[in-house]
């Protein structure tokens, strides 16, 4: 199925690895017809890494806002039936749009496609098929999504130490009955280093889950008994 699609990448003061990171963005074999890359306020050679690629490529650059801010702004710009994102200092396997395209074909009432991803140290080879663990990824990296659902879901909306939004986004998504499926094959690397988001996971920075746990608990507390609904991702 060729599927008219955007891919999103938010990134701050990631040099070392965003171009990579387009490149697998570069080489899916049903390319993307924009990709946005929101620099949030780096302050290294990321946008000069950026607009030496070759490939058409939207940079904006904004001032340090977190994570989902930065999503939020690349939404804003895409044209497309489809939506993706992509963190960035993860991989995509080039045939990762193209496989998730398929679950679209036929059930207009999918909002969103995830996938498996394999986890690789930082300074490793990224291979798929590699001894790292291999996770269920229900984030920024394995996303695709109907772009009209995405707008109806609204802003990625930044927690305490920039963990959390996209579980907010996912379950302000559920609370909207929207449905999401998981693609049970390898289409992503993620890359496990110090300093990204993800690696250091200490109580300050876990902040941003608690503050999910109560948004999602207090959306459920004025949410009518008859709206409520169970989770829809399988």
């Amino acid at each position: 199925m060729l599927l008219r699609s955007s891919t999103i990448c938010s990134t701050s003061s990631s040099w070392s690895t965003i171009g990579e990171t387009v490149q697998s963005i570069l080489d899916q074999t049903v390319r993307p017809r924009q990709i946005i890359v929101v620099d949030d306020g780096s302050t290294d050679a990321t946008a000069a890494t950026i607009a030496g690629m070759r490939g058409e490529i939207t940079l904006v650059s904004q001032d340090n806002r977190g994570p989902g801010a930065a999503t939020t702004a690349g939404f804003d710009r895409v044209v497309t039936p489809f939506v993706a994102t992509l963190d960035a200092d993860d991989l995509w396997l080039p045939h990762k749009i193209e496989r998730q395209a398929a679950l679209f074909h036929g059930d207009p009432g999918l909002a969103g496609v995830f996938s498996l991803a394999r986890l690789f140290a930082d300074g490793a080879a990224p291979d798929p098929n590699g001894e790292g663990a291999v996770r269920r990824l229900w984030t920024r990296t394995t996303l695709l999504f109907r772009t009209e659902a995405a707008r109806a879901v609204g802003d990625f909306v930044d927690m305490p130490g920039q963990l959390g939004e996209v579980i907010d986004w996912l379950a302000r998504s559920r609370d909207l009955a929207q449905r999401h499926v998981m693609v049970e094959e390898i289409l992503a690397l993620r890359r496990i280093r110090p300093g990204s988001l993800s690696y250091d996971r200490d109580p300050q920075r876990s902040r941003g889950y608690l503050a999910t746990v109560r948004a999602a608990l207090e959306r459920k507390r004025r949410m009518p008994k008859k709206l409520a609904t169970k989770p829809t991702s399988r």
